[in-house]
Protein backbone atom coordinates (compact mmCIF):
# COMPACT_ATOMS: atom_id res chain seq x y z
CA UNK A 1 0.00 0.00 0.00
CA UNK A 2 1.58 3.17 -0.98
CA UNK A 3 0.19 6.22 0.87
CA UNK A 4 -0.28 10.07 -0.56
CA UNK A 5 1.74 12.09 0.18
CA UNK A 6 0.92 13.51 3.79
CA UNK A 7 0.53 17.60 3.16
CA UNK A 8 2.84 19.74 5.26
CA UNK A 9 0.12 22.45 5.48
CA UNK A 10 2.25 25.08 7.35
CA UNK A 11 5.69 24.61 5.15
CA UNK A 12 3.58 24.52 1.91
CA UNK A 13 1.93 28.08 2.99
CA UNK A 14 5.44 29.23 3.78
CA UNK A 15 6.44 28.15 0.62
CA UNK A 16 3.33 29.68 -1.19
CA UNK A 17 3.83 32.71 0.47
CA UNK A 18 7.73 33.17 -0.74
CA UNK A 19 6.65 32.22 -4.35
CA UNK A 20 3.87 34.87 -4.65
CA UNK A 21 5.78 37.66 -3.83
CA UNK A 22 7.38 37.46 -7.12
CA UNK A 23 11.04 38.59 -6.35
CA UNK A 24 13.57 36.18 -6.02
CA UNK A 25 14.19 33.68 -3.23
CA UNK A 26 17.41 31.84 -1.78
CA UNK A 27 15.71 28.85 0.27
CA UNK A 28 17.76 26.20 2.24
CA UNK A 29 15.43 22.60 3.06
CA UNK A 30 16.77 20.19 5.71
CA UNK A 31 16.37 17.71 7.46
CA UNK A 32 17.68 13.97 8.42
CA UNK A 33 16.57 11.23 5.37
CA UNK A 34 13.44 10.15 5.03
CA UNK A 35 11.77 13.00 6.50
CA UNK A 36 9.56 14.00 3.58
CA UNK A 37 12.02 17.13 1.83
CA UNK A 38 11.77 16.17 -1.52
CA UNK A 39 7.90 14.93 -1.38
CA UNK A 40 7.61 18.53 0.10
CA UNK A 41 9.35 20.30 -2.91
CA UNK A 42 7.82 18.10 -5.38
CA UNK A 43 4.43 19.02 -4.10
CA UNK A 44 4.97 22.95 -4.01
CA UNK A 45 6.70 23.03 -7.77
CA UNK A 46 4.39 20.94 -9.00
CA UNK A 47 1.71 23.23 -10.51
CA UNK A 48 4.81 26.00 -11.50
CA UNK A 49 7.40 26.70 -14.01
CA UNK A 50 10.28 24.71 -12.51
CA UNK A 51 13.51 22.27 -12.44
CA UNK A 52 14.44 19.67 -10.20
CA UNK A 53 18.37 18.31 -9.84
CA UNK A 54 19.29 15.25 -8.01
CA UNK A 55 23.06 16.06 -7.08
CA UNK A 56 25.27 12.95 -6.97
CA UNK A 57 28.82 12.48 -5.71
CA UNK A 58 30.55 12.82 -9.05
CA UNK A 59 33.35 15.08 -9.93
CA UNK A 60 31.49 18.88 -10.69
CA UNK A 61 32.60 18.61 -14.24
CA UNK A 62 30.61 15.75 -14.72
CA UNK A 63 27.62 17.20 -12.68
CA UNK A 64 27.23 20.32 -14.62
CA UNK A 65 27.29 18.41 -18.11
CA UNK A 66 24.24 16.24 -16.44
CA UNK A 67 22.82 19.43 -14.95
CA UNK A 68 22.82 21.49 -18.27
CA UNK A 69 21.57 18.29 -19.76
CA UNK A 70 18.71 18.10 -17.89
CA UNK A 71 18.28 21.17 -18.07
CA UNK A 72 17.95 21.49 -21.66
CA UNK A 73 15.80 18.67 -22.04
CA UNK A 74 13.10 20.12 -19.87
CA UNK A 75 12.89 23.60 -21.29
CA UNK A 76 13.52 22.33 -24.68
CA UNK A 77 16.53 25.02 -25.68
CA UNK A 78 20.30 24.66 -25.98
CA UNK A 79 22.09 26.14 -23.38
CA UNK A 80 26.18 25.68 -23.43
CA UNK A 81 28.13 26.75 -20.11
CA UNK A 82 31.60 26.34 -19.00
CA UNK A 83 30.68 26.85 -15.48
CA UNK A 84 28.20 27.42 -13.24
CA UNK A 85 28.34 30.94 -13.09
CA UNK A 86 27.91 30.86 -16.97
CA UNK A 87 25.02 28.50 -16.55
CA UNK A 88 22.81 30.68 -14.04
CA UNK A 89 23.40 33.91 -16.65
CA UNK A 90 21.74 31.91 -19.05
CA UNK A 91 18.50 30.61 -16.41
CA UNK A 92 17.94 34.02 -15.04
CA UNK A 93 16.40 34.95 -18.28
CA UNK A 94 14.23 32.65 -18.04
CA UNK A 95 11.97 34.64 -15.78
CA UNK A 96 9.84 33.30 -13.02
CA UNK A 97 11.27 29.66 -12.08
CA UNK A 98 11.71 27.65 -9.04
CA UNK A 99 14.93 25.82 -9.39
CA UNK A 100 15.57 22.66 -6.65
CA UNK A 101 18.95 21.30 -6.39
CA UNK A 102 18.39 18.50 -4.28
CA UNK A 103 20.93 16.62 -1.49
CA UNK A 104 23.58 19.91 -2.17
CA UNK A 105 25.44 18.85 0.40
CA UNK A 106 27.27 16.29 -2.27
CA UNK A 107 28.41 19.10 -3.97
CA UNK A 108 29.83 20.78 -1.02
CA UNK A 109 31.13 17.76 -0.11
CA UNK A 110 33.07 17.26 -3.53
CA UNK A 111 34.29 21.18 -4.48
CA UNK A 112 34.66 23.05 -0.66
CA UNK A 113 34.45 26.24 -3.40
CA UNK A 114 31.24 25.34 -3.68
CA UNK A 115 29.75 27.89 -1.00
CA UNK A 116 31.72 30.59 -2.30
CA UNK A 117 30.58 30.39 -6.00
CA UNK A 118 27.08 30.38 -4.72
CA UNK A 119 27.27 33.34 -3.07
CA UNK A 120 28.14 34.80 -6.39
CA UNK A 121 25.69 33.42 -7.90
CA UNK A 122 23.17 34.79 -5.90
CA UNK A 123 24.62 38.44 -5.32
CA UNK A 124 25.88 38.75 -9.00
CA UNK A 125 23.27 37.29 -10.93
CA UNK A 126 20.31 36.04 -9.41
CA UNK A 127 19.41 38.24 -6.76
CA UNK A 128 17.48 40.71 -8.59
CA UNK A 129 16.14 38.52 -10.55
CA UNK A 130 12.76 36.69 -10.83
CA UNK A 131 14.42 33.24 -10.08
CA UNK A 132 13.55 31.05 -6.49
CA UNK A 133 16.50 29.22 -5.23
CA UNK A 134 15.81 26.13 -3.49
CA UNK A 135 18.71 23.87 -2.05
CA UNK A 136 17.77 20.84 -0.02
CA UNK A 137 20.16 18.64 2.31
CA UNK A 138 20.08 15.83 4.31
CA UNK A 139 23.41 16.20 6.07
CA UNK A 140 22.17 19.03 8.58
CA UNK A 141 25.58 20.00 9.81
CA UNK A 142 26.69 20.84 6.10
CA UNK A 143 23.01 22.82 5.49
CA UNK A 144 23.16 24.81 9.14
CA UNK A 145 27.29 25.73 7.91
CA UNK A 146 25.98 27.26 4.92
CA UNK A 147 23.96 29.36 7.51
CA UNK A 148 27.20 30.10 10.04
CA UNK A 149 28.64 33.11 10.32
CA UNK A 150 32.11 32.03 8.72
CA UNK A 151 30.37 30.32 5.53
CA UNK A 152 30.44 32.84 2.40
CA UNK A 153 26.96 32.23 2.00
CA UNK A 154 26.23 33.74 5.60
CA UNK A 155 23.24 36.38 5.54
CA UNK A 156 22.31 35.33 1.77
CA UNK A 157 19.29 33.07 2.54
CA UNK A 158 15.90 34.50 2.46
CA UNK A 159 14.16 31.76 4.57
CA UNK A 160 15.34 28.18 6.09
CA UNK A 161 13.01 25.29 7.09
CA UNK A 162 14.20 22.55 8.82
CA UNK A 163 11.87 19.55 8.64
CA UNK A 164 11.17 17.16 11.86
CA UNK A 165 9.53 13.92 12.07
CA UNK A 166 5.63 14.17 11.99
CA UNK A 167 3.71 14.13 15.24
CA UNK A 168 1.59 11.52 16.72
CA UNK A 169 -1.50 13.30 15.58
CA UNK A 170 -0.24 13.75 11.95
CA UNK A 171 0.07 10.17 11.46
CA UNK A 172 -3.88 9.41 12.60
CA UNK A 173 -4.16 11.38 9.35
CA UNK A 174 -2.22 8.85 7.23
CA UNK A 175 -3.57 5.82 8.63
CA UNK A 176 -7.33 6.05 9.22
CA UNK A 177 -8.12 2.86 9.58
CA UNK A 178 -6.82 2.45 12.93
CA UNK A 179 -7.78 3.30 16.48
CA UNK A 180 -5.90 5.32 18.32
CA UNK A 181 -4.48 2.76 20.38
CA UNK A 182 -2.87 0.91 16.84
CA UNK A 183 -1.19 3.98 16.36
CA UNK A 184 0.66 4.40 19.47
CA UNK A 185 2.16 1.24 18.86
CA UNK A 186 2.92 2.53 14.89
CA UNK A 187 4.30 5.85 16.52
CA UNK A 188 6.09 3.10 18.67
CA UNK A 189 7.99 1.39 16.12
CA UNK A 190 8.69 3.87 12.79
CA UNK A 191 7.72 7.14 15.01
CA UNK A 192 6.30 10.13 12.36
CA UNK A 193 8.67 9.58 9.54
CA UNK A 194 6.92 9.79 6.61
CA UNK A 195 8.70 8.07 4.00
CA UNK A 196 8.15 4.77 6.85
CA UNK A 197 4.77 5.28 6.61
CA UNK A 198 4.08 4.52 3.93
CA UNK A 199 4.94 0.64 4.59
CA UNK A 200 2.04 0.08 6.98
CA UNK A 201 -1.03 -1.07 5.11
CA UNK A 202 -4.29 -0.10 7.65
CA UNK A 203 -6.33 -2.89 6.38
CA UNK A 204 -3.77 -5.17 8.60
CA UNK A 205 -2.88 -5.54 11.72
CA UNK A 206 -0.18 -3.38 13.48
CA UNK A 207 1.69 -6.32 14.45
CA UNK A 208 1.48 -8.50 11.34
CA UNK A 209 2.59 -5.03 9.98
CA UNK A 210 5.44 -4.84 12.26
CA UNK A 211 6.32 -8.63 11.37
CA UNK A 212 6.43 -8.04 7.58
CA UNK A 213 8.49 -4.73 7.86
CA UNK A 214 11.37 -5.81 10.54
CA UNK A 215 11.47 -9.30 10.68
CA UNK A 216 12.38 -9.80 7.17
CA UNK A 217 15.78 -9.06 5.84
CA UNK A 218 14.63 -8.09 2.35
CA UNK A 219 12.48 -5.45 3.56
CA UNK A 220 13.94 -1.92 4.25
CA UNK A 221 13.07 -0.92 7.57
CA UNK A 222 14.98 -4.06 8.74
CA UNK A 223 18.08 -2.64 7.88
CA UNK A 224 17.31 1.09 6.95
CA UNK A 225 18.87 2.37 10.46
CA UNK A 226 22.05 1.25 9.98
CA UNK A 227 21.88 1.92 6.09
CA UNK A 228 21.81 5.85 7.05
CA UNK A 229 24.24 5.63 9.41
CA UNK A 230 26.53 4.53 6.90
CA UNK A 231 25.72 6.52 4.42
CA UNK A 232 26.56 9.64 6.85
CA UNK A 233 29.10 8.26 9.12
CA UNK A 234 32.95 7.47 8.63
CA UNK A 235 32.38 5.22 11.82
CA UNK A 236 29.13 3.87 11.84
CA UNK A 237 29.66 0.77 13.87
CA UNK A 238 31.06 3.17 16.64
CA UNK A 239 28.06 5.09 16.35
CA UNK A 240 25.45 2.68 16.34
CA UNK A 241 27.59 0.98 20.12
CA UNK A 242 26.81 4.38 21.04
CA UNK A 243 23.32 4.62 20.20
CA UNK A 244 22.57 1.21 21.72
CA UNK A 245 24.29 1.92 24.97
CA UNK A 246 22.30 5.02 25.23
CA UNK A 247 19.18 3.06 24.52
CA UNK A 248 19.68 0.43 27.14
CA UNK A 249 20.03 3.07 29.77
CA UNK A 250 23.26 4.28 29.93
CA UNK A 251 22.73 8.16 29.74
CA UNK A 252 26.27 9.42 31.39
CA UNK A 253 29.19 9.72 29.71
CA UNK A 254 31.36 7.12 31.66
CA UNK A 255 28.50 5.05 31.49
CA UNK A 256 28.33 5.17 27.17
CA UNK A 257 31.74 4.90 27.01
CA UNK A 258 32.25 2.46 28.86
CA UNK A 259 29.53 0.40 27.45
CA UNK A 260 30.37 1.22 23.77
CA UNK A 261 33.94 0.65 24.25
CA UNK A 262 35.15 4.74 23.47
CA UNK A 263 37.33 7.03 25.42
CA UNK A 264 35.77 9.10 27.51
CA UNK A 265 37.34 12.09 26.43
CA UNK A 266 36.78 11.12 22.29
CA UNK A 267 32.94 10.93 23.50
CA UNK A 268 31.71 14.07 23.42
CA UNK A 269 32.98 14.58 19.70
CA UNK A 270 30.42 11.36 18.94
CA UNK A 271 27.35 12.29 20.91
CA UNK A 272 27.44 16.31 19.10
CA UNK A 273 27.40 14.37 15.81
CA UNK A 274 24.50 11.93 16.72
CA UNK A 275 23.19 15.19 18.10
CA UNK A 276 23.30 17.15 14.76
CA UNK A 277 22.17 14.50 12.80
CA UNK A 278 18.93 14.28 14.97
CA UNK A 279 19.54 10.95 16.32
CA UNK A 280 19.90 11.56 20.11
CA UNK A 281 19.01 14.64 22.02
CA UNK A 282 20.01 15.73 25.72
CA UNK A 283 17.17 16.01 28.30
CA UNK A 284 17.32 17.89 31.88
CA UNK A 285 14.28 18.40 34.24
CA UNK A 286 11.97 20.45 33.35
CA UNK A 287 12.70 23.42 36.15
CA UNK A 288 15.94 23.27 36.13
CA UNK A 289 18.14 26.35 34.74
CA UNK A 290 21.52 24.95 35.66
CA UNK A 291 22.17 22.49 32.43
CA UNK A 292 25.41 21.19 33.56
CA UNK A 293 25.06 18.53 35.60
CA UNK A 294 21.50 16.82 35.14
CA UNK A 295 21.18 16.42 31.53
CA UNK A 296 20.74 12.47 30.60
CA UNK A 297 21.38 11.68 26.83
CA UNK A 298 17.85 9.43 24.77
CA UNK A 299 17.56 8.45 21.36
CA UNK A 300 15.21 10.52 19.60
CA UNK A 301 12.89 8.37 17.69
CA UNK A 302 11.04 5.82 18.60
CA UNK A 303 12.27 4.03 14.76
CA UNK A 304 15.34 3.91 16.07
CA UNK A 305 14.38 2.89 20.23
CA UNK A 306 12.48 0.15 18.07
CA UNK A 307 14.98 -1.26 16.28
CA UNK A 308 17.86 -0.96 19.06
CA UNK A 309 15.93 -2.78 20.85
CA UNK A 310 13.99 -5.22 19.07
CA UNK A 311 15.68 -5.80 15.64
CA UNK A 312 19.84 -5.09 16.23
CA UNK A 313 20.30 -7.36 18.77
CA UNK A 314 18.11 -10.65 17.36
CA UNK A 315 19.86 -10.31 13.43
CA UNK A 316 21.46 -13.61 13.42
CA UNK A 317 18.01 -15.27 14.76
CA UNK A 318 15.91 -12.85 12.37
CA UNK A 319 17.97 -14.05 9.39
CA UNK A 320 17.17 -17.77 9.96
CA UNK A 321 13.17 -17.33 11.00
CA UNK A 322 14.04 -18.45 14.58
CA UNK A 323 12.06 -15.12 15.94
CA UNK A 324 9.49 -13.61 15.34
CA UNK A 325 7.61 -10.05 16.58
CA UNK A 326 5.36 -12.50 18.67
CA UNK A 327 8.29 -13.03 21.14
CA UNK A 328 8.47 -9.81 22.06
CA UNK A 329 4.63 -9.02 22.92
CA UNK A 330 5.10 -8.62 26.93
CA UNK A 331 8.49 -6.52 26.16
CA UNK A 332 6.61 -4.44 23.68
CA UNK A 333 3.79 -3.47 25.47
CA UNK A 334 5.90 -2.28 28.09
CA UNK A 335 8.26 -0.28 25.65
CA UNK A 336 4.36 1.73 24.89
CA UNK A 337 4.69 3.38 28.19
CA UNK A 338 7.20 5.41 27.54
CA UNK A 339 5.91 5.94 23.56
CA UNK A 340 2.70 6.93 25.25
CA UNK A 341 4.45 9.34 27.54
CA UNK A 342 5.66 11.57 24.39
CA UNK A 343 1.50 10.77 22.53
CA UNK A 344 0.84 12.68 26.26
CA UNK A 345 3.05 15.48 26.06
CA UNK A 346 1.67 16.10 22.49
CA UNK A 347 -1.69 15.97 23.09
CA UNK A 348 -1.51 18.29 26.72
CA UNK A 349 0.61 20.84 24.37
CA UNK A 350 -2.90 20.21 21.81
CA UNK A 351 -5.01 21.55 24.43
CA UNK A 352 -2.88 24.46 25.82
CA UNK A 353 -2.97 25.56 22.27
CA UNK A 354 -6.55 25.14 22.19
CA UNK A 355 -6.80 26.71 25.40
CA UNK A 356 -8.83 23.39 27.00
CA UNK A 357 -7.09 23.15 30.28
CA UNK A 358 -7.58 25.44 33.68
CA UNK A 359 -4.38 26.72 33.04
CA UNK A 360 -1.82 27.74 30.23
CA UNK A 361 1.52 26.64 29.99
CA UNK A 362 5.04 27.96 28.78
CA UNK A 363 7.04 24.51 28.39
CA UNK A 364 6.61 21.01 29.58
CA UNK A 365 8.68 18.10 30.38
CA UNK A 366 9.98 15.30 32.47
CA UNK A 367 11.05 16.11 35.79
CA UNK A 368 13.35 13.99 38.39
CA UNK A 369 15.77 13.97 40.92
CA UNK A 370 18.28 11.13 42.78
CA UNK A 371 14.94 9.42 44.32
CA UNK A 372 11.50 10.39 42.12
CA UNK A 373 10.47 10.97 38.59
CA UNK A 374 7.65 13.00 36.94
CA UNK A 375 6.15 11.71 33.70
CA UNK A 376 5.50 15.43 32.60
CA UNK A 377 5.77 18.65 34.58
CA UNK A 378 3.75 21.86 32.64
CA UNK A 379 5.05 25.16 33.88
CA UNK A 380 3.85 28.77 33.61
CA UNK A 381 6.73 30.49 33.38
CA UNK A 382 4.65 33.79 33.57
CA UNK A 383 2.52 32.91 36.00
CA UNK A 384 2.08 30.82 39.05
CA UNK A 385 0.12 27.12 37.48
CA UNK A 386 2.27 24.50 37.25
CA UNK A 387 0.92 20.82 35.97
CA UNK A 388 1.76 17.48 37.10
CA UNK A 389 0.84 14.59 35.12
CA UNK A 390 1.53 11.03 35.16
CA UNK A 391 1.27 8.92 31.63
CA UNK A 392 0.04 5.42 32.21
CA UNK A 393 -0.36 2.67 29.24
CA UNK A 394 -3.05 0.97 31.26
CA UNK A 395 -6.39 0.05 31.62
CA UNK A 396 -7.24 2.53 34.85
CA UNK A 397 -10.32 1.75 37.62
CA UNK A 398 -11.02 4.53 39.66
CA UNK A 399 -9.64 3.21 42.38
CA UNK A 400 -6.13 3.07 40.69
CA UNK A 401 -6.39 6.14 39.37
CA UNK A 402 -6.48 7.85 42.90
CA UNK A 403 -3.80 6.02 43.98
CA UNK A 404 -1.21 7.51 41.16
CA UNK A 405 -2.94 10.73 41.78
CA UNK A 406 -1.92 10.62 45.53
CA UNK A 407 1.25 9.55 44.88
CA UNK A 408 1.55 11.98 42.18
CA UNK A 409 0.78 15.15 44.85
CA UNK A 410 3.10 13.87 47.16
CA UNK A 411 6.31 13.71 44.49
CA UNK A 412 5.06 17.45 43.18
CA UNK A 413 6.37 18.62 46.70
CA UNK A 414 9.88 17.94 46.06
CA UNK A 415 9.09 20.40 42.84
CA UNK A 416 9.74 24.36 42.85
CA UNK A 417 6.18 25.09 43.62
CA UNK A 418 3.65 27.44 42.10
CA UNK A 419 0.81 29.48 43.56
CA UNK A 420 -1.83 26.87 41.61
CA UNK A 421 -1.37 23.36 41.47
CA UNK A 422 -2.81 20.78 38.92
CA UNK A 423 -2.61 17.28 38.99
CA UNK A 424 -3.78 15.05 35.96
CA UNK A 425 -3.18 10.82 34.55
CA UNK A 426 -3.54 10.43 30.45
CA UNK A 427 -4.14 6.48 30.16
CA UNK A 428 -5.07 4.14 28.11
CA UNK A 429 -8.89 3.86 29.98
CA UNK A 430 -9.84 5.38 33.15
CA UNK A 431 -13.18 4.48 34.72
CA UNK A 432 -14.90 6.99 36.35
CA UNK A 433 -13.76 9.53 34.55
CA UNK A 434 -16.67 12.07 35.51
CA UNK A 435 -15.87 11.80 39.43
CA UNK A 436 -12.73 12.39 39.38
CA UNK A 437 -12.34 15.27 37.52
CA UNK A 438 -15.49 16.32 39.93
CA UNK A 439 -12.76 16.33 42.37
CA UNK A 440 -10.71 19.03 40.25
CA UNK A 441 -8.47 16.17 38.49
CA UNK A 442 -7.46 16.10 35.14
CA UNK A 443 -7.91 12.92 33.85
CA UNK A 444 -7.78 11.88 29.90
CA UNK A 445 -7.79 8.73 28.03
CA UNK A 446 -7.75 7.63 24.58
CA UNK A 447 -11.58 8.78 24.12
CA UNK A 448 -10.64 12.14 24.97
CA UNK A 449 -8.23 12.51 21.99
CA UNK A 450 -10.88 13.34 19.05
CA UNK A 451 -14.33 14.67 19.90
CA UNK A 452 -14.43 11.85 22.85
CA UNK A 453 -14.39 9.18 20.07
CA UNK A 454 -11.26 7.52 18.68
CA UNK A 455 -11.09 7.39 14.74
CA UNK A 456 -12.19 4.19 14.50
CA UNK A 457 -14.38 1.98 16.56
Amino acid sequence: MILKFIDRKDELKALEGLYNERRAHFVLIYGRRRIGKTELVKQFINDKKAFYFLARKEPMELELKRLITGFNRKFNVFIEAKNLEDFFEEVREFGRLVFVIDEFPYWVEEDRSIPSIFQYIWDEILKDSKIMLILLGSSISTMESLMSYKNPLYGRRTAQIKLSTLGFFDIGEALPGYSWKELVKVYGAIDGIPAYLQYFDDTLGVEENIERNFYNKVNVLYEDAERLLKDELREPITYLNILKAINEGKTKLTEIANEAKVAVTNLPKYLKTLETLDLIYKEFPVTVRERKRFGVYRVKDFYYRFWLRFVYPYRDDIEIGAIRFEDFQEDFNGYLGEVFERVAREFLIRLNSERKLPFRFTKIGRWWDREEEIDLVAVNSLGGDVGFFEAKWKDLSKRDALKVLKKLEEKSEKVKPGDRKHYGIIAKSIKGKDRLREKGYLVFDLKDFENGEPPTQ
